[in-house]
């Protein structure tokens, strides 16, 4: 009974309900003039079913039915959506006109009533009502989505931002703890750029920027994270990836970089490198994240030290900073 009619991909998900087979013909034949896709319960209970299934986007139901009648069908299915931005928009259909039986229907969660019996241009006017207002909820839970991504977004090389880095620290965190797993971080810095952007420009900065992006990008894991940390730096985020695993991380990123190269506005080429330090929390303590970055970045400043363009790991016993604490 729930086969869909012919649909375009954009077109909605409408669910009849209606335990009555004549209306219930006289309902499928008024939507048959619209272009959406069609799903058919006889009763409420497989009403019920249909909804959990395929998630339509508007109900038309019956208030009367048997077994599972349209106000629980109505509260049933707002209950499902309770922490969902998009909630569907239900027309129900009812004999009873009383104002209590209204509120009650608007109270469980209706969006409109139709009274019986009615005029079939009076429900196709208000399933377009409806549709128009799904259309707007979409487009701007569409528009809210994008804004948030764009919060979290480095506007130049499309990784995370710093914002989106310390919220996936703290999440990496707690799934670390409660998975005693290792967690490693990675902090990379790209060599001599105030240079690059001293002699050449902002605009080759950029370029290179770019590159180190997009050669980190690929070089990182699937299940990694990897963003600009500010400036020239980048951070990497290694979930479950102990100390010689991150090392490894690290070094196939470099070695990618070593093989890319720049144009500048005048024509020149440049080569691309960048230093990167390591850190990385066992599993058996609790990780605390920013004395990883901490470490990550002491271990980056060992790689510029010992001439950059290379990876250097974060060993406790040769920090002297640690060693006078």
């Amino acid at each position: 009974m729930s086969q869909p009619t012919p649909f375009e991909a954009s077109a909605m998900r409408i669910l009849v309900a209606e335990d009555d087979p004549i209306t219930r013909k006289l309902i499928l034949r008024t939507l048959s003039e619209l272009d959406q896709q069609v799903l058919v319960a006889e009763d409420g209970q497989e009403a019920w079913e249909i909804y959990q299934r395929e998630r339509p986007e508007l109900i038309v139901t019956d208030w009367l039915m048997p077994g599972i009648d349209g106000l629980e069908l109505v509260e049933r299915i707002c209950a499902a959506n309770a922490e969902r931005t998009l909630k569907p928009y239900i027309l129900m259909l009812t004999a009873k006109n009383e104002t209590a039986d209204l509120k009650a229907g608007f109270d469980q969660g209706a969006s409109e009533f139709i009274s019986k019996p009615f005029q079939p241009i009076e429900l196709i006017a208000r399933i377009r009502v409806g549709i128009s207002n799904q259309k707007l909820a979409r487009e701007l839970e569409q528009a809210r989505r994008l804004s948030e991504q764009q919060a979290l977004t480095d506007a130049l090389t499309g990784l995370n931002n710093r914002r989106a880095l310390l919220e996936l620290l703290r999440v990496d965190e707690d799934r670390a703890l409660r998975g005693r797993q290792p967690l490693s971080v990675i902090l990379t810095d790209v060599d001599r750029f105030k240079a690059v952007n001293d002699d050449f420009g902002h605009n080759t900065g950029d370029q290179v920027l770019k590159v180190v992006s997009d050669a980190l990008r690929a070089g990182v894991r699937s299940g990694d994270h990897v963003g600009r940390w500010g400036g020239e730096e980048f951070l990497m985020l290694l979930p479950n990836t102990d100390l010689i695993q991150a090392a490894e991380v690290a070094e196939r990123c470099r070695a990618l970089l070593t093989r890319q190269q720049v144009q500048a506005e005048d024509g020149r080429m440049l080569r691309v490198s960048a230093s990167f330090g390591v850190a990385s929390a066992d599993g058996v303590a609790r990780p605390d994240v920013m004395e990883l970055v901490s470490q990550a970045d002491r271990a980056l400043y060992w790689a510029k030290e010992a001439g950059r363009n290379r990876v250097k790991i974060y060993v406790a016993s040769a920090d002297p900073e640690r060693r006078r604490a």
